[in-house]
């Protein structure tokens, strides 16, 4: 179940590709722990809106995605 819609989910993915939370790659995709790290942060001192797992498996998938077709 998604708590975001798409709109924020891409905003989300903005703010980690600009941020640089998806580095150091990690066997060839997007560091899934950083970004669940930042995430929580986020989402725990009110600048992200709560969020589930499968919102921040989707912004890495999608991250992920990205990456690979470069």
């Amino acid at each position: 179940m998604n708590l975001l819609s798409s709109k924020e989910s891409g905003v989300v993915m903005y703010d980690v590709l600009r941020n640089d939370f998806h580095l150091p790659l990690v066997n060839g995709g997007c560091n899934r722990e950083n970004i669940e790290d930042k995430i929580t942060i986020g989402i725990l001192s009110g600048h992200l809106k709560p969020m589930t797992q499968d919102d921040v498996n989707f912004v890495c998938d999608t991250i992920d995605e990205l990456i690979q077709s470069n």
